[in-house]
């Protein structure tokens, strides 16, 4: 008989200099106004007229350009009337960059950039190009010092090159005098818009000072010159970035990536590091040319679109159009956060990209929508394991996707939990004896190394599944194949009778409290430490170095809770009958399920750590964890899970599935206290039965009564497979009236990886299926 609940139940070189700077890189929150493609009807003979015939010619032509297709690109640029994808503004400073004439890039030009954020219009802004005199400035006297001093490339000979690098550097310097003028003058009194205006020129500034630099550490091997111009004109423009970056600006968003002092620190780095250490290979791409076009491709993203038609926007467009294709698509199990098409055409937007796409990778049709069907997803049974003689009742797999342990309900042996070699073709690694009553959880350490066993009584075990134990031959002799050993918990305990808050015992009879599910601490902070919960009103924290229970979550629960939305309420209720609990990945977050009524999330982000308990830095009884969600689910409960997923700031963290008893399975956001889809097919009635999400969280699957495994698109709640897993009759082993139902009990997904997932039922078989896309 599978499992059920009563009913009776409640319900990161001090020899450098390294400037640091706090400010963190801002992007504008402004975005660029671009042709919609939304009113598009099939067959509407004006739907061109949609569109602006102009836009339409750029992008083709840049798509030629970029297939290769030089001649044909030009012959429809001179049939559009001379269409350019590049302003002239653009293209001159595109041109000056290729051809490294950087003193020609002036302030002035740089406000004449038609950015994302509107061209700069500031009154005093003139070209300082005709000021520009024979007397050199006082950087590039010194640099020419350095180069005589040091025996490196004399400025005569970089002259003869093409490139004047001691023109450059005055002239760097007298604009950025010009920079610093204009700040002077308006930089107490500018608009959001202007400001961000005036960090986008800047910004590109600081990238065309950053590629003169790196020009003359790589291309012309003179670190001492380069020394010398981070230190006198690059560092004062990143100086002039960052005190940019400090204004207050509605239109600024914080970017952690492209920062003042993250760039320091990469222009340093490169000075310090090794000649063939990879901070410096990763700055410099091989040549001068490719240099200058990545160069070209980073300004290119503060131009607007209307000026430079970004690259690869073809390649976006279609890519945009077969992910809402998927979308539309019932049969789909695509969501936000699938990278299929970015790994099938290559990492990047650029059309040219499409000729990495090898013949192992699917070919997306242009011709017709892109939409699939049951025959492009395909569920197949792997293997069958057959070592269990009754009900599989539990499974899990480890962390680390190396085992997967299994618990059955088999009462002539205490025997009853084995642990399966994944990466070695399922065979039984450990079998974990010490187990006199059925097994209702299993819960694996965040190392895959310990198991925890909670019975159906008050003693749960604790296994090392690495330790050495009896030989079984329980596998069969095959070559190279596993000797199981039968190991012995290393621990054992039971949570000690309590009362409850209000006063009452907190189990009827005042024995230590029934021990029905677990879950580890995740993070290092808390290693060795999990959350035992019990139906006798009881939730435990319990370390296992210490060997000793910790806290007691019934007698110190905080009775004035808060929501994480804000509003608080102060209530007095009665510790619930916990049969399933969860923490989540961050260790912030103790979901407890009672059997019916309402599922509580508590705040454990201030639970004291292993470092302050040793320490005696606190005192458990002035430990309270406050109650932050209440989720009314109000429905007998069988079990929930949480996503796999270790981004605590994913939007798929907060997420929360709950399998109910009236055939109907529920996704909550338990953080924002929403019910956000249902999942209906699957029969339960009366028995446990145990879901979980898979396939990186784009599916929900689920057992079911009828002894068939379900499977859902996460998003849409449609149904995309139901397998016949657990329906077979399977025969009695001889002496036995054992009678094997037909009930699937539990589904659980790898961790590692997403084609892989398991089933047990009550056949006490467990089935191995992979998902296969064609």
């Amino acid at each position: 008989m599978p499992l059920s609940y009563g009913l009776a139940a409640d319900n990161d070189n001090p020899d450098v200099f390294m400037p640091t700077y706090s400010g963190k890189r801002k992007r504008s929150r402004v975005s660029s106004t671009e042709s919609g493609l939304s009113n598009y009807t099939h067959g509407d003979t004006n739907s061109l007229n949609l569109f602006d015939k102009e836009q339409l010619a750029k992008l083709l032509i840049h798509a030629l350009r970029e297939l290769g297709y030089e001649n044909s690109a030009l012959t429809l640029q001179r049939e559009s009337g001379g269409i350019q994808v590049e302003s002239t503004v653009v293209q001159k400073l595109f041109n000056i960059i290729r051809t490294g004439k950087y003193e020609r890039v002036t302030l002035a030009l740089l406000s004449q950039l038609p950015s994302k954020y509107g061209t700069l219009f500031i009154d005093g802004i003139q070209d300082s190009s005709k000021s520009f005199g024979g007397k050199f400035g006082s950087v590039a006297g010194e640099l020419h010092s350095a180069n005589d001093e040091e025996g490196s490339m004399k400025i005569e000979n970089i002259i003869s090159q093409g490139t004047d690098w001691q023109k450059i550097v005055v002239k760097m310097e007298q604009e950025l005098k010009n920079f610093e003028n204009l700040l002077q003058v308006t930089g107490k009194t500018l608009h959001s818009q202007t400001a961000v205006q005036l960090i986008t020129i800047v910004e590109i500034m600081v990238l065309i000072n950053r590629e003169i630099f790196v020009e003359l550490v790589f291309d012309q091997n003179d670190s001492p010159s380069a020394v010398l111009f981070l230190r006198n004109i690059l560092r004062k423009y990143i100086q002039l970035w960052d005190s940019l970056l400090s204004l207050e600006n509605e239109f600024l968003d914080d970017d952690a990536t492209f920062t003042p002092e993250n760039l320091l620190r990469e222009l340093t780095t490169v000075l310090t590091s090794p000649v063939e250490s990879s901070q410096r290979s990763s700055m410099w791409k091989g040549s001068l040319a490719r240099s200058r076009e990545t160069l070209i491709e980073e300004i290119s993203d503060y131009v607007n679109p209307n000026d430079l038609v970004p690259r690869g926007r073809l390649l976006t467009l279609l890519k945009q159009a077969i992910r809402y294709q998927r979308s539309q698509d019932v049969f789909s199990i695509s969501d936000d956060n699938d990278n299929d098409l970015d790994d099938q055409i290559g990492e990047g937007n650029d059309v040219k990209h499409l000729e990495g796409a090898g013949p192992h990778h699917r070919k997306f049709n242009l011709l017709q929508d892109n939409t699939y069907n049951f025959q492009q997803i395909k569920f197949v049974e792997e293997k069958t394991l057959v070592q269990n003689v009754d009900e599989i009742w539990y499974l899990q797999f480890s962390p680390n996707g190396k085992y997967l342990a299994s618990a059955s309900s088999d009462s002539l042996t205490d025997r009853k939990i084995m642990i399966y070699d994944v990466e070695n073709d399922f065979q039984v690694y450990k079998v974990l004896a010490g187990n006199d009553q059925c097994i209702l959880y299993l819960s694996f350490s965040p190392d895959s190394r310990y198991i925890v066993s909670c019975p159906f009584n008050e003693m749960a075990n604790i296994y090392d599944i690495h330790s050495k134990g009896e030989p079984t031959n329980i596998n069969p002799a095959v070559q190279n194949g596993i000797i199981a050993e039968v190991i012995q918990p290393i621990d054992s305990f039971q949570i000690s009778g309590t009362f409850s808050s209000s006063g009452a015992e907190a189990n009827n009879c005042g024995a230590p409290p029934r021990i029905w599910c677990c879950d580890w601490f995740h993070t290092s902070e808390h290693r060795g430490r999990f959350i035992v919960g019990s139906p006798d009103r009881e939730v435990a924290i319990y370390d296992m170095n210490k060997k000793a229970v910790l806290f007691k979550l019934s007698t110190s629960t905080a009775t004035s809770s808060s929501s994480i939305s804000g509003l608080s309420q102060t209530t007095v209720e009665q510790f619930p009958r916990v049969h399933d609990l969860k923490i989540t990945s961050d260790d912030k977050y103790l979901v407890l399920m009672p059997h019916q009524g309402n599922i509580d999330v508590y705040d454990l982000s201030q639970f004291p750590n292993n470092e302050s308990v040793d320490k005696n830095e606190v005192s458990m009884d002035n430990v309270s964890l406050p109650r932050i969600s209440h989720l009314p689910v109000q429905r007998r409960m069988t079990c929930i899970s949480l996503p796999q997923t270790q981004n605590p700031e994913s939007s798929l963290s907060s997420l929360l599935l709950v399998s109910l008893q009236s055939n109907e399975l529920q996704l909550w956001d338990f953080k924002e206290q929403i019910l956000l889809q249902k999942y209906f097919g699957q029969r339960q009635e009366q028995f446990i039965i145990r879901s979980c999400f898979g396939y990186n969280n784009k599916l929900i699957a689920s057992g079911s009564e009828d002894g068939k495994v379900f499977l859902w698109d996460r998003i849409n709640g449609n149904i995309v497979g139901v397998l016949t897993a657990h329906v077979a009759d399977r025969p009695v082993p001889t002496g036995s009236n054992k009678k094997f139902g037909k009930n699937c009990n539990v589904v659980v997904w790898s961790p590692v990886d997403k084609a892989l997932f398991a089933s047990g039922g009550d056949d006490g078989y467990i089935k191995i299926w992979k998902v296969i896309r064609e």
